[in-house]
């Protein structure tokens, strides 16, 4: 309740302050404020009725609708909020250092309010930018991460990555083939899975997952948690990408030899896994027991927060998504300072790690400075 409660707050200020900044300064009639007043209303409980509905596990084609419509119109209201806050930011700044101009005063309200206009109308065009980016069909990024001591047999080892699908409401089986499509295209020797799956119940949405079962690997595939596995149907989802061809790594290893070498691939559970099921409890001690001897150790770990494991146990990689690289513009600012990378390829302490920006999206279907990813990992 006290998230919601804190949720139904931000939102109304968020509806609010974009709404207001859309009236005030337009001369309309009186009846006209008051329809626009009723239309950011109800686009304002949008989004409230959505969250009553996945707690109540409405789930229909009606209601997929329902919830493509509230997130969209949350996802460009949040992106005119802050174009907005950016507008009156600057006219503060120019009412206390005003700069010397020689613009009759006209002509400047003229420019003022041309500017505004400007910026409100990009917003719109971001908008329809990040919509069409954020539905189009993942892109491979390829990445090719050198190792100083890695085996010559694991020289060109190649992995496929692919994170927060987000499988549901929004994103069904169509998309999900293209992606094994891509993924079948680069002949992987294993794919990897760095959880958040799916949104909603496997009763409802488990046949969208259908196209996983036609991935090819040499090596096979593995998934690990996220933390959305937790708010819907864990046994259920976890059932699920068993039956269509996954490993389930929850604190566990699986060796791999590849020709006269070996490389270890652990699992652990989202790192607030613990919450929800005790047993989840990262535990890498676990995950090691009877593997501690291997030629290359790579860890598959939801957030990239635990990288903390990866470098207290000596691993050479760790593969992570959860930020889906701040899926679209300003959130990037904000997600990068609650994790210690956003995206891409970093180092820390000896261990590498690569945080995919999400194969799926969550929520709005925008991506703006943002891709939908399946990641091409090279070893040499």
């Amino acid at each position: 309740m006290k998230f919601f409660i804190i949720f139904s707050i931000v939102l109304f200020l968020l509806y609010f302050y974009t709404g207001w900044k859309f009236i005030i300064p337009n001369s309309y009639s009186i009846s006209a404020n008051i329809g626009f007043c009723l239309i950011f209303l109800m686009l304002y409980l949008l989004p409230i009725a959505t969250f009553f509905m996945r707690i109540n596990r409405v789930e229909n084609q009606y209601s997929d609708y329902f919830t493509w419509i509230s997130y969209l119109s949350l996802g460009i209201f949040s992106i005119l909020f802050f174009i907005f806050i950016a507008i009156d930011i600057i006219t503060i700044l120019t009412k206390i250092a005003p700069i010397k101009q020689n613009f009759n005063p006209q002509r400047k309200v003229f420019l003022g309010l041309s500017v505004k206009t400007i910026l409100a109308g990009f917003g719109g065009i971001f908008s329809i930018y990040g919509i069409i980016n954020g539905l189009r069909i993942p892109e491979i990024i390829t990445k090719k991460i050198s190792f100083k001591k890695l085996p010559s047999a694991l020289k060109n080892f190649k992995i496929a990555h692919i994170t927060d699908l987000h499988v549901g409401s929004q994103i069904k089986a169509e998309m999900v083939q293209s992606v094994v499509d891509k993924i079948n295209s680069i002949n992987p020797d294993i794919v990897v899975f760095t959880g958040d799956a799916a949104d909603g119940s496997v009763e409802n949405y488990g046949r969208e997952m259908e196209p996983l079962r036609n991935i090819k690997s040499k090596y096979g595939n593995y998934f690990v948690t996220g933390n959305h596995e937790y708010y819907s149907d864990l046994k259920g989802w976890l059932d699920k990408l068993s039956e269509v061809g996954f490993q389930i790594l929850i604190n566990q290893s699986q060796l791999l030899e590849v020709g006269n070498s070996s490389l270890l691939v652990t699992g652990i559970p989202d790192r607030t896994a613990k919450y929800y099921v005790k047993s989840h409890k990262t535990d890498i001690k676990k995950a090691l027991k009877g593997y501690e001897d291997s030629d290359f150790k790579l860890l598959l770990a939801h957030q990239p927060k635990d990288i903390e494991h990866a470098i207290k146990f000596g691993y050479e990689l760790q593969l992570s998504g959860h930020t889906h690289g701040g899926q679209y513009i300003p959130f990037n600012f904000f997600v990068s300072l609650a994790h210690p990378f956003l995206k891409g390829l970093h180092e820390k302490d000896g261990t590498q790690i690569y945080i995919n920006q999400g194969t799926g999206f969550w929520g709005p279907s925008i991506r703006i400075g943002t891709v939908p990813e399946i990641t091409e990992i090279i070893l040499s």
